[in-house]
Protein backbone atom coordinates (compact mmCIF):
# COMPACT_ATOMS: atom_id res chain seq x y z
CA UNK A 1 0.00 0.00 0.00
CA UNK A 2 1.27 3.52 0.38
CA UNK A 3 4.51 4.48 1.41
CA UNK A 4 5.21 5.45 5.51
CA UNK A 5 5.54 9.46 5.62
CA UNK A 6 9.06 10.54 6.45
CA UNK A 7 7.91 11.15 9.74
CA UNK A 8 6.08 8.77 12.19
CA UNK A 9 2.56 9.10 12.24
CA UNK A 10 1.16 11.01 15.70
CA UNK A 11 -1.94 8.59 15.45
CA UNK A 12 -2.30 4.79 14.12
CA UNK A 13 -5.97 3.47 13.16
CA UNK A 14 -6.41 -0.45 12.96
CA UNK A 15 -9.51 -2.08 11.36
CA UNK A 16 -9.76 -5.53 11.11
CA UNK A 17 -11.86 -6.84 8.05
CA UNK A 18 -12.98 -10.47 7.43
CA UNK A 19 -15.34 -10.02 4.33
CA UNK A 20 -16.37 -6.81 5.05
CA UNK A 21 -17.30 -5.17 1.78
CA UNK A 22 -20.95 -4.56 2.75
CA UNK A 23 -19.86 -1.71 5.00
CA UNK A 24 -16.11 -1.05 4.09
CA UNK A 25 -16.99 1.74 1.77
CA UNK A 26 -18.54 3.58 4.27
CA UNK A 27 -15.69 3.77 6.37
CA UNK A 28 -13.65 4.34 3.48
CA UNK A 29 -15.22 7.71 2.78
CA UNK A 30 -14.86 9.10 6.08
CA UNK A 31 -11.29 8.55 5.83
CA UNK A 32 -11.44 10.26 2.72
CA UNK A 33 -13.11 13.27 4.20
CA UNK A 34 -11.09 13.29 7.49
CA UNK A 35 -7.67 16.16 7.38
CA UNK A 36 -5.25 12.94 8.29
CA UNK A 37 -2.15 14.87 8.60
CA UNK A 38 -0.70 12.99 11.58
CA UNK A 39 -2.76 9.90 10.75
CA UNK A 40 -2.14 6.30 9.40
CA UNK A 41 -4.52 3.93 8.59
CA UNK A 42 -3.79 0.06 9.22
CA UNK A 43 -5.99 -2.58 7.48
CA UNK A 44 -5.65 -6.43 9.07
CA UNK A 45 -7.52 -8.63 6.59
CA UNK A 46 -8.23 -12.06 8.08
CA UNK A 47 -8.66 -13.67 3.77
CA UNK A 48 -11.94 -12.12 3.00
CA UNK A 49 -13.42 -14.29 0.12
CA UNK A 50 -15.62 -11.01 -1.05
CA UNK A 51 -14.48 -7.42 -2.08
CA UNK A 52 -12.91 -6.26 0.84
CA UNK A 53 -9.47 -6.67 -0.48
CA UNK A 54 -10.44 -5.22 -3.96
CA UNK A 55 -12.32 -2.15 -1.66
CA UNK A 56 -8.58 -1.42 0.13
CA UNK A 57 -6.69 -1.44 -2.49
CA UNK A 58 -8.42 0.78 -5.00
CA UNK A 59 -8.16 3.03 -1.46
CA UNK A 60 -3.88 3.31 -1.27
CA UNK A 61 -4.84 7.18 -0.68
CA UNK A 62 -5.51 6.33 2.78
CA UNK A 63 -4.74 2.93 3.56
CA UNK A 64 -1.00 2.80 4.85
CA UNK A 65 -0.75 -0.54 5.57
CA UNK A 66 -2.67 -3.85 4.17
CA UNK A 67 -2.06 -6.86 5.29
CA UNK A 68 -4.18 -10.33 3.98
CA UNK A 69 -3.39 -13.69 5.74
CA UNK A 70 -5.65 -16.14 7.83
CA UNK A 71 -5.88 -14.93 11.33
CA UNK A 72 -7.59 -15.83 15.07
CA UNK A 73 -10.42 -13.56 14.87
CA UNK A 74 -10.79 -9.84 15.60
CA UNK A 75 -7.94 -9.56 18.15
CA UNK A 76 -5.44 -11.65 16.93
CA UNK A 77 -5.76 -8.56 14.00
CA UNK A 78 -5.57 -6.10 16.03
CA UNK A 79 -2.44 -7.66 17.69
CA UNK A 80 -0.40 -7.69 14.41
CA UNK A 81 -2.06 -4.33 13.66
CA UNK A 82 -0.42 -3.03 17.21
CA UNK A 83 2.67 -4.84 16.34
CA UNK A 84 3.06 -2.74 12.83
CA UNK A 85 1.65 0.57 13.97
CA UNK A 86 3.98 3.68 14.40
CA UNK A 87 2.23 5.96 16.02
CA UNK A 88 2.45 6.79 19.79
CA UNK A 89 -1.52 6.45 19.72
CA UNK A 90 -3.41 3.81 18.75
CA UNK A 91 -7.21 3.53 18.06
CA UNK A 92 -8.93 0.69 16.58
CA UNK A 93 -12.40 1.01 14.43
CA UNK A 94 -14.41 -1.32 12.58
CA UNK A 95 -14.89 -2.22 9.60
CA UNK A 96 -18.70 -1.33 9.41
CA UNK A 97 -18.24 1.99 11.61
CA UNK A 98 -17.21 5.23 10.50
CA UNK A 99 -15.65 8.55 11.40
CA UNK A 100 -17.74 11.86 11.64
CA UNK A 101 -16.34 14.77 10.17
CA UNK A 102 -13.50 16.68 11.83
CA UNK A 103 -13.24 13.46 13.90
CA UNK A 104 -9.46 12.17 13.34
CA UNK A 105 -8.12 16.25 13.31
CA UNK A 106 -9.86 16.47 16.86
CA UNK A 107 -8.02 13.16 17.95
CA UNK A 108 -4.72 14.70 16.47
CA UNK A 109 -5.29 17.44 18.71
CA UNK A 110 -6.30 16.02 21.92
CA UNK A 111 -3.14 13.47 21.51
CA UNK A 112 -1.19 17.01 21.25
CA UNK A 113 -2.25 18.72 23.90
CA UNK A 114 -2.30 15.21 26.16
CA UNK A 115 0.23 15.94 29.40
CA UNK A 116 2.95 13.22 29.44
CA UNK A 117 0.63 11.24 32.30
CA UNK A 118 -2.12 10.54 29.99
CA UNK A 119 -1.96 7.02 28.62
CA UNK A 120 -5.84 7.27 27.24
CA UNK A 121 -8.29 9.46 25.66
CA UNK A 122 -11.97 8.58 25.85
CA UNK A 123 -14.04 9.99 23.20
CA UNK A 124 -18.11 10.01 22.23
CA UNK A 125 -19.47 7.34 19.69
CA UNK A 126 -23.03 7.31 18.51
CA UNK A 127 -24.60 3.64 19.12
CA UNK A 128 -27.05 2.90 15.20
CA UNK A 129 -28.76 0.55 14.31
CA UNK A 130 -27.60 -1.77 11.25
CA UNK A 131 -28.61 0.54 8.73
CA UNK A 132 -27.26 3.27 10.22
CA UNK A 133 -30.57 5.25 9.92
CA UNK A 134 -31.45 5.80 13.81
CA UNK A 135 -29.12 6.76 17.03
CA UNK A 136 -29.95 4.11 19.40
CA UNK A 137 -27.60 5.47 22.27
CA UNK A 138 -24.94 8.29 22.31
CA UNK A 139 -21.74 6.76 24.80
CA UNK A 140 -20.44 10.22 26.30
CA UNK A 141 -18.42 9.54 29.52
CA UNK A 142 -15.54 10.20 30.34
CA UNK A 143 -12.75 7.76 31.88
CA UNK A 144 -14.24 5.97 35.26
CA UNK A 145 -12.39 3.02 36.56
CA UNK A 146 -15.09 2.36 39.50
CA UNK A 147 -17.70 2.34 36.80
CA UNK A 148 -15.30 0.24 34.32
CA UNK A 149 -15.14 -2.02 36.77
CA UNK A 150 -18.78 -2.77 36.80
CA UNK A 151 -19.24 -2.41 32.67
CA UNK A 152 -17.66 -1.35 29.75
CA UNK A 153 -18.47 2.26 30.12
CA UNK A 154 -16.66 4.04 27.13
CA UNK A 155 -17.45 3.85 23.60
CA UNK A 156 -14.08 1.91 22.87
CA UNK A 157 -13.92 2.89 18.68
CA UNK A 158 -13.84 6.95 20.19
CA UNK A 159 -10.74 6.02 22.01
CA UNK A 160 -7.09 6.50 21.69
CA UNK A 161 -4.45 4.06 23.52
CA UNK A 162 -0.64 5.51 24.22
CA UNK A 163 1.19 2.32 22.74
CA UNK A 164 2.92 2.32 26.26
CA UNK A 165 -0.40 0.76 27.11
CA UNK A 166 0.89 -2.30 25.18
CA UNK A 167 4.39 -1.76 25.98
CA UNK A 168 4.20 -2.37 28.95
CA UNK A 169 0.77 -4.56 29.74
CA UNK A 170 0.78 -6.52 26.76
CA UNK A 171 -1.23 -7.65 23.75
CA UNK A 172 -5.00 -8.44 23.71
CA UNK A 173 -6.05 -12.06 24.91
CA UNK A 174 -7.38 -13.78 21.42
CA UNK A 175 -8.88 -16.81 23.99
CA UNK A 176 -11.69 -13.81 24.00
CA UNK A 177 -13.94 -13.21 20.91
CA UNK A 178 -15.78 -10.87 21.68
CA UNK A 179 -14.48 -9.08 24.75
CA UNK A 180 -10.71 -9.18 25.00
CA UNK A 181 -11.15 -4.82 24.69
CA UNK A 182 -13.00 -4.85 28.12
CA UNK A 183 -10.33 -7.35 29.84
CA UNK A 184 -7.66 -5.23 28.13
CA UNK A 185 -8.99 -2.17 30.06
CA UNK A 186 -9.21 -4.43 32.68
CA UNK A 187 -6.09 -5.01 33.17
CA UNK A 188 -4.55 -1.67 32.47
CA UNK A 189 -7.66 0.19 34.79
CA UNK A 190 -6.08 1.10 37.71
CA UNK A 191 -2.75 2.94 35.69
CA UNK A 192 -5.06 4.79 33.35
CA UNK A 193 -5.10 8.42 33.11
CA UNK A 194 -7.24 9.52 30.54
CA UNK A 195 -8.54 13.07 28.86
CA UNK A 196 -12.11 13.38 27.26
CA UNK A 197 -13.55 14.36 24.02
CA UNK A 198 -16.89 15.69 24.67
CA UNK A 199 -17.70 15.94 20.77
CA UNK A 200 -19.08 12.41 18.86
CA UNK A 201 -16.69 11.09 16.55
CA UNK A 202 -18.15 7.65 14.96
CA UNK A 203 -20.90 5.92 14.54
CA UNK A 204 -21.03 2.05 15.32
CA UNK A 205 -23.25 -0.13 14.34
CA UNK A 206 -24.91 -2.68 17.22
CA UNK A 207 -24.55 -6.23 16.50
CA UNK A 208 -26.72 -8.59 16.56
CA UNK A 209 -28.63 -10.26 19.79
CA UNK A 210 -25.98 -13.36 19.47
CA UNK A 211 -22.74 -11.17 19.62
CA UNK A 212 -24.54 -8.99 22.30
CA UNK A 213 -24.79 -12.31 24.98
CA UNK A 214 -21.60 -13.32 23.85
CA UNK A 215 -20.26 -9.88 24.72
CA UNK A 216 -22.01 -10.18 27.71
CA UNK A 217 -21.13 -13.65 28.81
CA UNK A 218 -17.36 -12.55 27.69
CA UNK A 219 -17.29 -9.83 29.59
CA UNK A 220 -18.09 -11.29 33.22
CA UNK A 221 -15.32 -14.08 32.79
CA UNK A 222 -12.97 -10.68 32.08
CA UNK A 223 -14.10 -9.50 35.28
CA UNK A 224 -13.72 -12.78 37.24
CA UNK A 225 -10.35 -13.16 36.27
CA UNK A 226 -9.42 -9.72 36.06
CA UNK A 227 -11.37 -8.68 39.49
CA UNK A 228 -11.13 -11.80 41.70
CA UNK A 229 -15.05 -12.02 41.73
CA UNK A 230 -16.72 -15.45 42.59
CA UNK A 231 -18.66 -17.32 39.94
CA UNK A 232 -21.61 -15.83 42.37
CA UNK A 233 -20.90 -12.62 41.69
CA UNK A 234 -20.08 -12.66 38.25
CA UNK A 235 -23.58 -14.80 37.50
CA UNK A 236 -25.72 -12.68 38.92
CA UNK A 237 -23.83 -9.36 37.36
CA UNK A 238 -23.96 -11.69 33.81
CA UNK A 239 -28.00 -12.10 34.75
CA UNK A 240 -29.12 -8.29 35.79
CA UNK A 241 -26.88 -7.38 31.79
CA UNK A 242 -28.84 -9.67 30.29
CA UNK A 243 -32.16 -8.42 31.67
CA UNK A 244 -31.10 -5.04 30.92
CA UNK A 245 -30.26 -5.67 27.39
CA UNK A 246 -33.59 -7.72 26.82
CA UNK A 247 -35.78 -4.78 27.90
CA UNK A 248 -33.49 -2.19 26.28
CA UNK A 249 -34.14 -4.55 22.86
CA UNK A 250 -37.68 -4.96 23.22
CA UNK A 251 -38.27 -0.88 23.84
CA UNK A 252 -35.73 -0.45 20.72
CA UNK A 253 -38.00 -2.77 18.96
CA UNK A 254 -40.82 -0.75 19.68
CA UNK A 255 -39.48 2.51 18.11
CA UNK A 256 -38.99 0.80 14.96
Amino acid sequence: MSAPTASPPLVSIITSTFNAGKYLGDLIASMRAQDRDGIEWIIVDGGSQDDTIALAQAAQDVVSVLISEPDRGIYDAWNKGVAVARGDWIAFMGADDYYLPGALARCRQAAQAAAPEITMIVGTIHWVNEDDSRIVRTIAEPWDWQKMQRWMNIGHPGTLHHRRLFEQHGAFDIAFRSAADYDFLLRVGPQVRASFIATPLARVRIGGASQQTQALREAQQARQRNLHLSRLQVGWAYWVARVKMIIRGRIEALKG
